[in-house]
């Protein structure tokens, strides 16, 4: 039988439920003669989308789609793409970010997910892939029509296109960084790197995290050839460990 993705109302359930047995089972052992610490993962790695934020989104994205990738990327989720996901979430994601929405400080993820999708947008978190989408919600597809919708695709995949270059390179910005604000375009913050470092090898010292002041960067590259995602992160985690021995690739 067909999975559907956990609706909202059911994973904030199940949020609370697995709080709620973390709490109990949670052991504690003692440190020391006179201190104990309390072992395991604490509840917002149970469940990171009850994790509090304390962002402020960029001045550089403009559109709630691009607010919607930066938010995600540090907690392994990303926005269905375009191909996969119903041509109405188009509508919200290609909006002008508000600016009483551009600093979000305190707030859960799943509160700011629905804070960016508004009124008209329920969104719904798969947990297998680990991917979010949004649906307009019952009662407003009456304020929308088919063209709507074409024109909303078709202006999100021209914003989605509209960066094509990135630079010069500032003092203490990483390729991560760079990435994220530029747009994911579909893809986990691993994939859319190593695209992007394969692209401009003559940007770095030989390694992703060495990544010249001063260069410009190809954020489309001409061969658009994408990892598959354990193999996106283990290029990325080979770099990183490479970097931290203070090693360069040959």
């Amino acid at each position: 039988m067909k999975r559907k993705p956990l609706t909202l109302t059911t994973l904030m359930v199940l949020g609370v439920s697995s709080l709620s047995l973390a709490e109990e089972i949670s052991p504690v052992i003692p440190e020391s003669r006179y201190v104990s610490v309390q072992v395991g993962a604490t509840p917002t790695q149970r469940n990171l989308l009850e994790t509090v934020l304390s962002i402020h989104i960029p001045e550089s994205l403009e559109t709630i789609g691009a607010a919607l990738e930066y938010v995600l990327y540090p907690y392994g989720l990303r926005l269905l793409n375009t191909e996969e996901a119903l041509p109405e979430q188009t509508l919200l994601l290609s909006l002008a970010l508000p600016d009483p929405h551009r600093t979000l400080d305190p707030i859960t993820l799943i509160d700011a997910l629905n804070l960016l999708g508004g009124e008209s947008f329920e969104v719904t978190i798969n947990p297998v892939t680990r991917t979010v989408s949004y649906a307009l919600k019952n009662g407003y597809q009456q304020f929308v029509t088919e063209a709507d919708i074409e024109h909303a695709v078709k202006n999100w995949t021209q914003k989605n296109q509209a960066v094509n270059y990135y630079g010069p390179v500032k003092k203490g910005e990483s390729l991560s960084s760079i990435v994220t604000v530029a747009g994911l375009k579909g893809m986990t913050l691993d994939q859319r790197m190593v695209q992007v470092y394969q692209a401009n090898q003559h940007a770095f010292i030989n390694n992703m995290n060495a990544l010249k002041k001063d260069v410009m960067l190809n954020l489309t590259p001409h061969d658009p050839t994408i990892l598959s995602i354990s193999a996106a992160s283990r290029f990325v985690d080979e770099h990183h460990h490479l970097w931290l021995e203070t090693k360069v690739m040959p």
